[in-house]
């Protein structure tokens, strides 16, 4: 069912990708190894490090941030204190950074979280947007692929959250592979996100019905368009 897939909550449309622990949609796995390839010869090794994340995985995330068992951010990445914070307060910070299970585009095997190989290991990568600044060690992949998403109108992969609209935050190492999460973008619908929260297990759920056209609006539809 397509609402499974939206949610994570199914596996049929996924992949392996040969050589690493992670899965991605199949429809995909062409042009993520075409584009792999393109880096490779500009003398980029360009990698995933989170692909497909299961609806219970994205739960775990999400739990332990609300009960102050992970860390938790404020606008520009610095740390806060939980113990300070409202439940609006703390909700409204884990939304910057971390999807609502079940509203989450790594539920949809399409969108990846990438790093320069050559210039990290995975161990040292954090996915913080220093690492994608200048001087950064992923500065200058993103740097060519600014230039490829730009001035190739074929270019299948884009960043759904390369702008700061006041929801999500930029997330330059975000790609998205456009031709497929284009069309699942468009089937998630707010009944199926509002159905998804009424039936959930997370903590702060009282709170998240309370502004739940707000996220809605602001945290899942609020996303840079798809050049497709």
């Amino acid at each position: 069912m397509i609402s499974d897939i939206l949610t994570g909550k199914s596996t049929s449309h996924l992949v392996p990708l040969e050589g690493t622990k992670f899965f991605i949609h199949s429809e995909m796995k062409k042009d993520f190894l075409a584009l792999q390839n393109l880096a490779r010869q500009d003398g980029f090794d360009l990698q995933v490090i989170s692909a497909f994340r299961d609806y219970d995985r994205q739960l775990k995330i999400w739990n332990a941030k609300a009960n102050g068992e992970r860390a938790l951010l404020d606008n520009f990445g610095s740390p806060l204190v939980y113990q300070t914070l409202t439940h609006n307060e703390v909700m409204f910070s884990i939304l910057r950074w971390s999807a609502l299970p079940g509203a989450s585009r790594h539920h949809w095997g399409t969108d990846i979280d990438i790093f320069n190989a050559h210039t990290q290991s995975a161990d040292e990568v954090e996915l913080t947007p220093s690492e994608t600044e200048i001087g950064g060690p992923a500065f200058e992949l993103h740097e060519w692929l600014d230039e490829k998403i730009r001035t190739n109108n074929s270019f299948a992969f884009y960043r759904p959250y390369s702008t700061d609209t006041g929801g999500v935050s930029p997330e330059r190492w975000h790609l998205s592979y456009s031709p497929v999460s284009k069309k699942l973008f468009a089937e998630y619908s707010y009944d199926l996100f509002q159905k998804n929260i009424q039936n959930s297990e997370l903590v702060l759920k009282e709170n998240i019905l309370e502004h739940l056209p707000l996220i809605f609006e602001k945290y899942i539809q609020s996303v840079d368009s798809s050049p497709f």
